[in-house]
């Protein structure tokens, strides 16, 4: 199985940050919004019985119109987050949030699929409360991120 930190390795969104001179604090608070974003959607997909959905999302296979609406969504939840939870511009927030949510979903994407998961499963899992809720307690999700960006 994989986990987080099999994803964080996979995943580098220094050069989208670094174009809009975003600091340490700042790129802390965006990997923690970004897990949080994806987390919140897979759950709330999930129980409302659109866990395929969210599967086709992560993925090998091209992206259908259901997996680009949850794209979507993951970016408005990210944004959402950023804009309530950090003292980043909404400008600056709504530039980057495609950006960012696509590369990071391409990181552990890739992560998961190294380790043998192509249908998305294992991803869908992770993030809906399976190895990522086990392994990551909020009071040190930050330290779990740290390189990630």
């Amino acid at each position: 199985m994989f986990g987080l930190d099999d994803i964080m390795k996979k995943v580098d969104l220094g050069d989208i940050l670094s174009k809009f001179n975003l600091g340490d604090k700042e790129k802390e608070e965006v990997q923690k919004q970004a897990v949080d974003a994806i987390n919140y959607r897979a759950t709330k997909e999930k129980n409302r019985g659109n866990e395929g959905m969210v599967q086709k999302l992560f993925s090998t296979k091209e992206n259908d119109e259901e997996a680009n609406l949850i794209q979507k969504k993951l970016e408005g939840d990210l944004a959402y987050n950023l804009k309530n939870k950090s003292n980043m511009e909404p400008g600056i927030i709504d530039k980057i949030k495609g950006e960012i949510m696509s590369k990071f979903l391409g990181g552990a994407t890739n992560a998961a699929k190294e380790k043998g998961d192509e249908d998305g499963k294992g991803l869908m899992s992770m993030f809906s409360g399976g190895d990522l809720m086990k392994n990551i307690s909020g009071s040190d999700i930050g330290s779990k991120l740290k390189g990630l960006f």
